[in-house]
């Protein structure tokens, strides 16, 4: 059995007792082996002193003048149900037993004092009063906790080991537009856009299921229906034995980085005016053609007549619609998957992949015909081509020389039979 010499306790103890002689005895060893002590000579000075201090433990004698141990442990309890009551009591205090259990008194110790047994009552109630301060703190560090994952600026999603969504914060709301009630028990596909390939989110879910952390980007749908982007980090959450749990997701909206990122990869490879590809794509999608397997592939090299003119006679603006209405009989004719660019004022070239010479002159023959279009026959009878065709990769840049000798070829022919200058329509 331990002694109060043996063991040094972090509490605040209050004794009170009205016997002088007993009371300095007690205090003496008390104030050796607790942080604080505080003595009262009754139940009246005990209860001042209680509220001033709130001590954590409360050991007191029974029989007191002023106000007796029970009628201030009656008090005591009215203020805080929890506090931690040691009764000393003598043989002749059994009469008040039944009122001391009514109170709720934790610990007894028989007077004379047996600091054998005080020790053992001291050392129950500060195991009780240090569990209690721990699990208080836990308390205080998981409200902490859950008051910062709600207030985070980052959207936070917590799931079951099946993936069924188990909460949400309050900016998982702001970015999907759905609240809590929406969600809960619903799995995280709902936010799938469709625009983030399969593979990615099978590499996630192989990833963390095999205790990993995954961070990658992804394409969500909002509520509304509108696309937004996320950088995201999913972690597998562990029990104590170690067995993931569940999993986190924290994300950032990346969306507006993205539409940035899109303008300026926009803005890099497609003219400004026309919105066609522009020479810098044409001629990496030139050598991306050499590298691959998509011949035959054929070249058409258009230029612009009479645009020189129009500038000089309508002005500029016209001389801009002009360069528009070319470029949209242009793509009118061609597949999406041909790429049509602009490569010069007046000069636009088209990289067809498997397309052979049969193939390139029927599409020069729709451009013909489309010079009796009543919209856009203006624009496609002022244009020359010249059309060539690769069937390896070592061909592929004579092609465009041919096709470009072809396309002044074309230009000298009309030149004679062109007259004047082309009237351009107003807006």
């Amino acid at each position: 059995m331990k002694t109060l010499a043996q063991e040094h306790y972090d509490i605040s103890l209050l004794y009170v007792e009205d016997e002088r002689v007993t009371r300095e005895q007690v205090s003496r060893i008390l104030q050796r082996f607790v942080t604080e002590l505080h003595v009262a000579e009754n139940g009246q000075e005990g209860l001042q002193l209680y509220r001033e201090k709130r001590p954590d433990i409360i050991l007191t004698d029974i029989m007191m003048p002023v106000m007796d141990g029970l009628a201030m442990c009656r008090q005591i309890r009215n203020i805080d149900r929890d506090s931690q009551l040691i009764m000393l009591t003598a043989h002749s205090d059994t009469e008040y037993l039944l009122e001391c259990i009514s109170l709720g008194v934790n610990q007894y110790v028989q007077k004379p004092v047996d600091f054998v047994q005080l020790a053992s009552a001291i050392e129950t109630c500060s195991s009780y009063i240090l569990l209690k301060r721990k699990i208080l703190r836990q308390e205080a560090r998981i409200q902490m906790l859950s008051q910062a994952v709600e207030q985070a600026p980052a959207p936070v999603i917590i799931t079951s080991l099946s993936g069924s969504i188990e909460y949400v914060n309050a900016m998982f709301t702001r970015l999907t537009g759905y609240g809590p009630d929406e969600v809960l028990g619903r799995n995280p596909r709902l936010l799938k856009s469709g625009i983030t390939p399969v593979e990615t989110y099978e590499e996630l879910w192989r990833t963390i299921t095999g205790g990993d952390e995954w961070k990658g980007e992804l394409a969500n749908k909002h509520k509304n229906g509108s696309i937004y982007w996320e950088t995201v980090k999913i972690s597998p959450l562990r029990g104590t034995d170690g067995v993931i749990t569940g999993f986190l997701k924290v994300s950032q909206d990346i969306t507006d980085r993205k539409l940035y990122e899109e303008k300026l990869h926009y803005l890099g490879t497609h003219d400004p005016l026309t919105g066609l590809y522009n020479r810098a794509y044409f001629d990496a999608e030139l050598q991306r053609l050499g590298a691959g397997r998509d011949f035959p592939v054929s070249v058409v090299i258009a230029d612009i007549d009479g645009l020189k003119e129009v500038n000089d006679h309508q002005g500029h603006d016209a001389g801009d619609r002009m360069i528009k209405g070319a470029a949209t009989v242009l793509l009118s004719a061609f597949r999406a998957s041909d790429a049509v660019a602009r490569i010069g004022g007046d000069e636009f070239a088209v990289l067809l992949p498997r397309t052979d010479h049969e193939a390139v002159t029927a599409v020069i023959q729709r451009l013909r015909n489309g010079e009796s279009d009543p919209n856009l026959g203006i624009f496609a009878r002022h244009l020359s081509l010249g059309a060539a065709t690769a069937k390896e990769s070592t061909e592929l840049h004579n092609v465009i020389k041919s096709a470009d000798r072809l396309m002044y070829a074309d230009k000298t022919k009309r030149r004679r039979f062109r007259k004047g200058v082309p009237l351009i329509p107003e807006q």
